[in-house]
């Protein structure tokens, strides 16, 4: 009769003794490591370094690759949900990027490179990364906030900042930079689903804008009347499709249902997010900047719950 409760509790403990399951990687500007990201929606917690003392990286959403740049060279490091990552040299002059973006599937990279003023974008990334196409930024004189790109690699897109008002570009092969439209204070910027969001935090605006080669079209996804303040970024939920912006003037995650076109309830914060920043494939995201307090604050929309970041265990795999 007691063989079910042994067998019972021994399922128990096989349960807890499961490890979360990996939700991305987080890239820690203090410390200069890259760990990947364990979480379950009702707690977060980091593993070992994969990557240390970088000088700067950029992390795809696959949750699995980076974009690394130390010591002068740039390099694509993947495969980070496994035991080795795999390094591979990328762009040997080594250039000082300024900003670099990932397309949405992870199989393109653009890259903003300051000292040259111009914008590289590359495809089949990051296996086989090829060249695609370089513009010149000499003619744009204001200065490059943010910067995204197509998974076709065929069309880029920069928002640029002056002293009073910014301005969103097109980046097309063989063209020259084109404006699109005026922005009040450029924010962040992303193509997803044919479409580009921007955020204008002047306006207190997150747009959708569509149809740029013919016939374009802008619309007004969330703004100051739905009590929008100061958007320090966004993110879209396509297997909830729902919008979520990070309200920093009113300390609030906002959540727009994409097919109904209404507001859901807005998570409140204790703080002003920083920025909404995704860590991989899981609906999950840090709310803090590069620079982030510890523990780290992120939200899992998946559970709808605010989570704080521990650290890995002294001595876990260090």
């Amino acid at each position: 009769m007691r063989y079910p409760l042994c067998l019972s509790a021994l399922f128990v403990c096989a349960a807890a003794a499961q490890p979360l399951p990996m939700a991305g990687v987080i890239v820690d500007q203090v410390s200069r490591t890259i760990r990947p990201v364990m979480a379950d929606g009702e707690s977060a917690s980091t593993g070992r370094a994969r990557v240390r003392e970088f000088d700067a990286a950029w992390p795809a959403p696959d949750g699995r690759t980076v974009l690394v740049a130390r010591a002068g060279s740039l390099h694509l490091v993947r495969r980070l949900d496994g035991a080795i990552p795999v390094w591979r040299e990328f762009r040997e002059d080594g250039a000082a990027v300024g900003r670099a973006a990932w397309s949405e599937d992870s199989t393109v990279l653009a890259l903003y490179l300051p000292d040259e003023k111009k914008v590289e974008v590359w495809n089949h990334c990051p296996a086989d990364p090829r060249h695609a196409f370089t513009v010149d930024l000499s003619t744009v004189g204001e200065r490059v906030v943010s910067l995204t790109v197509s998974p076709d690699a065929k069309v880029a897109f920069l928002a640029t900042q002056g002293q009073e008002s910014g301005t969103l570009w097109i980046l097309e092969k063989d063209l020259q930079p084109r404006m699109l439209m005026p922005l009040g204070k450029a924010g962040e910027i992303r193509y997803a689903g044919g479409a580009l969001y921007i955020a204008d935090r002047a306006r207190n605006e997150v747009l959708r804008y569509s149809g740029w080669q013919a016939m374009p079209q802008v619309e007004t996804l969330v703004a100051a009347g739905h009590g929008l303040a100061d958007p320090v970024g966004f993110a879209l939920l396509a297997e909830q499709k729902k919008l979520l912006v990070a309200s920093a003037g009113t300390s609030q995650l906002l959540v727009l249902d994409l097919r109904s076109n209404r507001m859901e309830e807005p998570v409140e914060l204790a703080d002003p997010p920083a920025r909404l920043e995704r860590l991989g494939p899981a609906p999950l995201f840090e709310l803090d900047d590069a620079r982030r307090r510890a523990p780290a604050r992120l939200f899992d929309a998946a559970s709808q719950r605010l989570l704080a970041l521990s650290s890995a265990a002294p001595g876990a795999g260090e």
